[in-house]
């Protein structure tokens, strides 16, 4: 026995002890484990490819490298060196007077297509 305590706490701390039933648990309720880490999904971001530029004699359908819009071109021609060897080869055979031809026409030239909207340089089609 204990000096400290009175004889009726003594008698209670010497009873044993009366284990109350469990509380009844709910299967209903679903607690998230917070302790592990929850999974990362990471998505990658839709690139949209345009078509190729096919690019022709003609004004086409493009998109611009600078400005990205889908427009029809504008084309300029311009001397190549193609133009310049059949100008050449006309003078030899004696055609002084027609030497200007190749320039004249456009299926003798180079195409430069730009942006309609922007200006900027698309692409040349060579003939």
């Amino acid at each position: 026995m204990e000096k400290n305590f009175p004889y009726d706490q003594q008698q209670q701390q010497q009873q044993p002890y009366v284990a109350q039933a469990p509380p009844s648990y709910d299967n209903t309720q679903v607690y998230p484990n917070l302790n592990q880490p929850q999974p990362v999904i990471l998505t990658q971001p839709q690139i949209m490819q345009a078509p190729p530029n096919v690019l022709g004699g003609v004004p086409s359908m493009a998109t611009c490298p600078s400005c990205g819009v889908r427009r029809q071109t504008k084309v300029e021609f311009e001397p190549s060196t193609k133009t310049h060897l059949l100008a050449l080869l006309i003078c030899m055979l004696g055609g002084i007077c027609c030497c200007c031809i190749p320039y004249c026409t456009d299926s003798c030239q180079s195409a430069k297509h730009t942006c309609s909207s922007c200006g900027a340089y698309v692409g040349t089609y060579k003939n």
